[in-house]
């Protein structure tokens, strides 16, 4: 993935607990996201949060880096081999308690735990089912060190509820390496969570548009249903200890939801596909992923909201917030598909851009040139491989009036304010790396 400069907006206090950035001051690039002389001028508290979360990624990567080198020593080699790829791993419906106590079930548990990284995680795109051999690389990305470990794609996640379904499937399944590994896991996802209480894409850090707090492909979303599932022991494998644990982390995850939700011109809207990870600022992350307002992303956060037991009043006014920004922003007569691409059809819809311009909806585009388009068909590199629109925010919208039935707007207004969310009055175009 390339890397891209962040948007130059004039926003204010993103959470209570972030430093707040003057009116029109000059956005860091994605790569000083988390430049120690960023970290170094915030409030004391924050700062030490900070410093003490940047120290953990860096004690894990060394962790991860010595590993690999005792590994290669002991092949007599200074090089990684190339790790297997493959389009990723999923857990599927045939693989029951029954299949993964087979011999084949547990073949594949065995070499999965081999591809999990010290640090807890595992990467994406890799071919688990080939054990891993001492000194080849944990991921397939750039130098195998790229997105190792990572939440995006699902992996991390998709390994570990594998594992809480072959520890539910008792110890023919799963035993002691299998529990150990569950737990590693899940403390490497509490680990991982930003002092702001999102999740970066990639965890050691690995800098850029990685440090961001990530909604893009759901991927806070995806860690905090897991850490919900490990909380509630849904999903099995953790002690009493690693449950509280999980539970309070969900319970900051939420908090920074609420508190990334875009507010223009005093409305809350809905949320990026990044924010950065210190103010929640939306920002930008791939050179065609350009400052807006995500309908996909934006549609899984509303309902991840929505599924909170009891939920609080921030919470409330957050979902009919975004439940009106939808209704706001659907588009009609017009029919997008992901391989054939934008076409006019007369009734067809509601469909919803994947990026919508802040201040005035309009869906925007981008070519990896980083210039902003207001018409799909001018795409020309990125017409193709990236969903532009989505149809998610419809069935959002249903779940939507059926949970507004017992959580009235009227009814909605919090006893104390919501957490502040970004607030942005003017936007410049930004500039692509």
């Amino acid at each position: 993935m390339r890397h891209a400069r962040v948007a130059t907006l004039a926003i204010g206090v993103a959470a209570a607990a972030c430093a707040a950035p003057r009116a029109g001051a000059q956005k860091p690039a994605t790569g000083e996201l988390l430049a120690p002389a960023r970290i170094a001028a915030l409030p004391d508290a924050q700062r030490r949060a900070w410093e003490a979360y940047v120290a953990t990624s860096d004690s894990l990567r060394r962790l991860d880096r010595e590993a690999m080198r005792r590994e290669l020593a002991s092949v007599g080699r200074d090089r990684m081999a190339p790790a297997p790829k493959h389009a990723g791993f999923r857990t599927q419906p045939s693989m029951t308690a029954a299949w993964l106590a087979s011999d084949s079930g547990r073949a594949l548990t065995r070499a999965l735990l081999t591809w999990q990284t010290p640090s807890g995680g595992w990467s994406k795109r890799l071919d688990v089912r080939v054990p891993r051999a001492p000194g080849t690389a944990f991921g397939t990305e750039g130098d195998g060190w790229s997105y190792v470990p990572t939440i995006d794609n699902d992996a991390t996640i998709e390994q570990l509820r594998y594992l809480g379904a072959a520890l539910a499937a008792g110890e023919a399944a799963a035993g002691a390496p299998e529990r150990a590994a569950f737990g590693r896991g899940v403390t490497y996802l509490l680990r991982a969570q930003l002092p702001t209480g999102c999740f970066p894409q990639v965890f050691p850090l690995q800098g850029g548009y990685h440090d961001a707090a990530t909604f893009n492909d759901d991927a806070t979303v995806n860690v905090l249903q897991l850490l919900k599932d490990v909380a509630t022991a849904k999903l099995g494998g953790a002690d009493d200890a690693t449950r509280a644990r999980a539970a309070s982390a969900v319970a900051r995850g939420t908090e920074c939801i609420v508190s990334s939700q875009v507010v223009v011109d005093g409305v809350r809207t809905a949320w990026g596909q990044q924010h950065d990870p210190i103010t929640l600022a939306p920002i930008m992350a791939r050179s065609y992923e350009l400052v807006g307002l995500s309908g996909k992303e934006s549609a899984n956060l509303l309902d991840f909201l929505m599924a909170q037991p009891d939920p609080i009043p921030p919470v409330q006014a957050a979902v009919h917030a975004a439940a009106a920004w939808f209704r706001k922003t659907a588009l009609k007569d017009i029919r997008y598909d992901y391989q054939t691409g934008l076409r006019a059809e007369p009734g067809a819809g509601p469909v919803w851009a994947r990026l919508a311009e802040l201040g005035t909806n309009r869906p925007i585009f981008s070519n990896r040139d980083g210039v902003k388009l207001y018409d799909w068909n001018q795409l020309t590199d990125r017409r193709s491989g990236y969903a532009w629109y989505s149809y998610e925010p419809a069935s959002a919208l249903r779940r939507y009036e059926r949970w507004a039935r017992t959580h009235p707007a009227d009814g909605a207004a919090p006893a104390t304010p919501a957490p502040p969310a970004p607030r942005v009055t003017k936007q410049q175009s930004p500039a692509a790396r």
